[in-house]
């Protein structure tokens, strides 16, 4: 009895384990919904996208991610964040028999677009679409003269915008062959709240005022160069709680001291994108945390000398 009894225990632990890990499915495809004056987002499934994940699929969760995988490829989303991911196996009998897209990047572009508004991206929310070229070539190692390589495909990318104003980190890019199939995908475009859409939409009125646009800028560090009204949120990468703010992006170029470069004496120089809000405050994205400073020091605004009382 008391063998059983420790059996028919172990059945119910094992099957409630097996409960707990059932895997969940994909999110279908369909808008993100906002507060109340926000801007929508859309979440892209498998159910409207035009990659296929072929035979002997199944369901797995994995490294954060929810997965359908099957013979031809994996379609990927993000269990935090929503961002949907679809590549093609390296052995996949389909990828090895069919060409990447033929035509050129116009019109490539053009079915990219088409293809993801009609998936469910609002028309209104694309400012533009460019594309990205693969280039691609074969040869043995004493093949001369070498050969050149060739256009292997392209990669266009969707432009996200709210009214007049960017959304820098929203993207949807697909790669696709003559046969107006997806061979690879990315799509991470959140929606964005009502005060981050009023602020960018206050920004950019108030840098239009010669009078505004000076009591802003003093409120900044000197010497940076002009700027633009964009809209920033966490990349698609981070694991972060989600942020999102209206923000005038401005490049600057800093250098580190380095007296033992691979070049020689001399200094290293990046390029970075500062933040700062609607009221001057700079700001960092989750994925910008890492400390740069010691590097690559920042120039900040000093603050004034205090008058002597008379």
């Amino acid at each position: 009895m008391i063998r059983i009894s420790a059996f028919l225990l172990a059945f119910a632990l094992l099957l409630s384990a097996c409960w707990r890990t059932k895997v969940p499915h994909p999110p279908a495809s369909g808008a993100i919904a906002s507060d109340p004056g926000g801007t929508a987002g859309y979440q892209h499934g498998l159910d409207r996208s035009k990659f296929t994940v072929g035979a002997n699929r199944h369901e797995v969760s994995e490294f954060g991610f929810v997965k359908v995988v099957g013979s031809e490829g994996t379609f990927a989303v993000d269990a935090n964040n929503g961002l949907a991911v679809a590549i093609t196996n390296a052995n996949s009998p389909r990828a090895k028999s069919t060409r990447w897209y033929t035509g050129d990047s116009t019109q490539h572009n053009q079915i990219v677009k088409d293809y993801f508004v009609g998936a469910g991206i609002p028309k209104e929310q694309v400012g533009g679409v460019h594309a990205t070229m693969s280039l691609s070539t074969s040869a043995n190692g004493e093949q001369l003269p070498r050969p050149q390589p060739g256009v292997g495909g392209y990669q266009s990318i969707l432009d996200r915008k709210i009214g007049e104003v960017p959304v820098v980190d929203s993207v949807a890019w697909a790669r696709m062959n003559d046969a107006g199939e997806v061979l690879t995908e990315w799509v991470y475009w959140p929606a964005i709240s009502a005060k981050v859409t009023a602020d960018a939409g206050r920004m950019r009125e108030l840098l239009s005022k010669d009078a505004d646009k000076k009591a802003y800028l003093v409120k900044l560090p000197p010497n940076l160069p002009a700027g633009t009204v964009v809209i920033r949120h966490s990349s698609a990468t981070s694991a972060q709680p989600f942020e999102a703010f209206a923000s005038y992006d401005v490049l600057e170029r800093r250098t580190s001291p380095d007296a033992s470069t691979e070049q020689g004496p001399g200094s290293r120089a990046v390029l970075i994108v500062r933040h700062f809000d609607i009221n001057g405050e700079e700001r960092k994205l989750p994925q910008e945390r890492a400390q740069l400073a010691g590097d690559y020091p920042s120039t900040k605004r000093q603050p004034e000398a205090k008058r002597p009382q008379k």
